[in-house]
């Protein structure tokens, strides 16, 4: 039997140190790549939900129009377009070109009926929380936290919803600014975080032992790690990590969350920290940069997906949370793969895979 294993996980690691091709963005000439919103843009653009300006522009920095939003909405919710039911605002006859797409969201409540629509006013924060809530109905805590955000605040119960849940997130000041009017690039963000909102479980399963194929960076040696749950310390899941092959003993993971916080990290005396940590819900986009503190300051944390694809150990996994990571104290990124309910399927650091899930076998 062991000899078996030792066949099976040498033949799955000669296939583990593949690269995996990258992602190309959509590069409008005035988003650069650096750009903290662009992984929210890009991906509207692929769901054919944005389409930019002639010259391949997209202007990030203009304010965006109530028209432009109800056709965003349109396109991102899938809204029907045909047959629509008129609105009847004074200012939206049946000629105007968003005529079909504000009738739809009319249609829809996510705007409601009123003497005129205003098409080519701006849209405030404020606003926008109304609108998006109305639209994904989003649950969970409704107590805001901003400085000059009150129960007499219009949207007050809607902007506490969509902060709560990871869609917007205030100034340093601890303000929201709710009468501040929307970017395009802005609202682009803000829809497409409600579009990929998660609330996955990111531990490990308990019930099960979990083995993986492991590349060393620190020795350049290849592993097959076996994780078995250990127990509970009050805090986290404490899972004890051994190789199979020579029985050396690593140091035991520990894995935490509370529904609302998410921390990974390795046993040590000397580091009281987690080498991972981030809030749920999840959404694409940055989630945590570098300039934030906190218990992790210094890095970049990106979500790239919240319905990718990823092969492991032989199995095509769907709905994927991609996760990146960048530091400011290296040039490495590291690239975690987890499966609600499973946990951490695979990470790789640039293009080499350090964790593969080979087997789980319940215990």
């Amino acid at each position: 039997m062991k000899k078996m294993l030792k066949i099976v996980c040498a033949l799955l690691l000669a296939v583990w140190l593949i690269p995996f091709e990258s992602v190309q963005a959509a590069s409008f000439k005035d988003v650069s790549k650096d750009n903290t919103l662009i992984t929210e843009i890009d991906y509207l653009v692929e769901k054919g939900v944005i389409y930019g300006y002639p010259d391949n522009l997209f202007k990030p920095d203009t304010n965006v129009t109530r028209a432009q939003v109800a056709a965003m909405l349109t396109r991102a919710l899938g809204l029907q377009t045909t047959n629509v039911k008129d609105p009847k605002y004074q200012d939206v006859p049946i000629t105007h070109p968003y005529y079909k797409e504000i009738a739809a969201v009319q249609n829809a409540g996510i705007f409601l009926s009123a003497q005129k629509f205003n098409p080519d006013a701006t849209l405030s924060r404020g606003h926008m929380a109304i609108v998006l809530q109305r639209a994904f109905k989003f649950k969970g805590d409704g107590i805001s936290y901003f400085t000059d955000v009150s129960p007499q605040t219009s949207g007050y119960k809607e902007i506490s919803l969509i902060a709560n849940n990871n869609i917007a997130r205030g100034y340093d000041d601890g303000s929201f600014r709710p009468n501040l009017s929307l970017t395009r690039a802005h609202f682009s963000a803000f829809l497409a975080r409600a579009l990929t909102l998660s609330n996955p479980n990111l531990l490990k399963d308990t019930a099960y032992d979990y083995t993986y194929a492991h590349y060393s960076l620190k020795d350049k040696k290849k592993y097959t790690l076996k994780y078995q749950y250990s127990h509970y310390d009050g805090k986290n899941d404490v899972w004890a990590v051994s190789d199979l092959n020579s029985k050396k003993v690593f140091n035991n993971e520990l894995l935490f969350s509370d529904g609302d916080v998410y921390g990974q990290g390795v046993d040590r005396d000397y580091d009281l920290f987690y080498d991972l940590y981030f809030e749920i819900p999840l959404r694409i986009g940055v989630i945590q940069h570098e300039d934030d503190g906190g218990i992790i300051s210094g890095i970049r944390l990106t979500v790239k997906s919240t319905d990718g694809t990823v092969k492991a150990g032989g199995v095509d996994y769907n709905n994927v949370i991609v996760l990146e990571e960048k530091s400011i104290y290296s040039d490495g990124v590291s690239t975690y793969y987890f499966v609600d309910g499973i946990g951490l399927v695979k990470e790789l650091y640039n293009d080499i895979v350090v964790y593969e899930l080979l087997e789980r076998t319940a215990n």
